[in-house]
């Protein structure tokens, strides 16, 4: 898509990440062996690792799948669609959410195309950073209304946050989600 700058983050592991002994600050989590993810699979899941093709699943996903995910969450159906996380679900979604001229407010520090999409379809950007009060992580809920104008469509939150892994509580979250309806606005989380 035309419009969207380098993801710098992507650049950089790009140039580093294989080529040094140990990553202090990767972006993504520490990853186990399939040997130790298959050791946490049940009956089903050990026989349908084995039995594993390498080609295209159903295009919403494997059923097993799509049925497991809904069960983390009391609004998802299994049948609603599953996309490739995240770039292509964050691209789809702002672009049906979205016009240009709109407003997008973001949790930053943030993945760069959580808010570089909505830049390059030419939405105004305004970040609503975590600060740190008292050795903790915080975020400051007027300054996000502040924030809000009537151009304001998008509240882009990402818990737990990437990179410094602040989890809101539920009072904090519920908080954000009320302020969020007051103004109308669709709340897109992140929560890769």
């Amino acid at each position: 898509m035309r419009g969207i700058r380098d993801f710098q983050l992507e650049r950089y592991f790009g140039k580093y990440e294989f080529a040094v002994e140990w990553l202090l600050s990767p972006s993504d989590c520490e990853s186990m062996t399939v040997a130790e993810l298959l050791a946490l699979a049940d009956d089903e899941g050990q026989r349908l690792w084995e039995q594993l093709t390498l080609g295209y699943t159903e295009s919403p996903g494997h059923p097993l799948l799509r049925a497991e995910i809904a069960k983390l969450y009391t609004t998802i159906k299994a049948e609603q669609i599953i996309v490739a996380a995240p770039e292509e679900l964050i691209l789809l979604a702002m672009h049906s959410l979205l016009e240009p001229h709109d407003h997008v407010i973001h949790i930053a520090p943030a993945y760069q195309s959580l808010y570089a999409v909505a830049e390059a379809i030419g939405c105004a950007v305004t970040p609503w950073p975590l600060t740190v009060d008292g050795g903790e992580w915080q975020l400051d809920l007027a300054q996000l209304e502040a924030a809000i104008t009537q151009r304001t469509k998008l509240l882009v939150i990402n818990f737990p946050h990437n990179p410094t892994g602040y989890l809101p509580t539920a009072e904090q979250l519920a908080a954000i989600v009320t302020l969020a309806r007051a103004h109308n606005l669709t709340i897109f989380s992140d929560e890769m």
